[in-house]
Parts: C-alpha cells; structure tokens; sequence
C-alpha cells in the first residue's frame, strides 16, 4: 500500500524531528519526505493502511499532514 501526503516540514531539523517519532511508533513500514517539493511530499509504503496513524503523529508533534492519495500496489 503506498500513501501520499502533503506536509508542512520545511528543514532538514523538522525532517529529523519527525523522523525520530515515526520511527519510533511505525513499524514494518519504508518512507521519505521530499523537501525540494513544494507540498513536501511524504510517501509511506506499508502492508497495511497507516494513514491516521501517520497523521496522528504529526498532529502530536505540532506538524500538518494531509492525505492526498492511497492505493494498493501488488508486491513484487
């Protein structure tokens, strides 16, 4: 399953800020924030659906999170 979502992190200090919760409370999942994009781009590739997970904890964290797509892509 691959997620996408626009954020509001704008440096690589908030990068490692939500780094540090993401990996902490996600598991079993691959994901990267793209900082040269405009909408910040997060993408999460999972088994599972972890949207309001991921969400949650931006909101926790002070940051904004916005689901803009989700759709299953068959293993390889």
């Amino acid at each position: 399953m691959i997620s996408i979502f626009k954020t509001n992190i704008q440096s690589e200090n908030e990068l490692q800020k939500i780094a540090t919760y993401l990996d902490a409370r996600i598991s079993e999942v691959i994901w990267n924030i793209d900082l040269l994009d405009t909408d910040r781009i997060l993408r999460i590739d999972s088994a599972t659906n972890k949207n309001e997970e991921i969400i949650s904890i931006f909101n926790e964290v002070g940051y904004v999170c916005t689901n803009l797509e989700t759709f299953y892509v068959e293993p390889f």
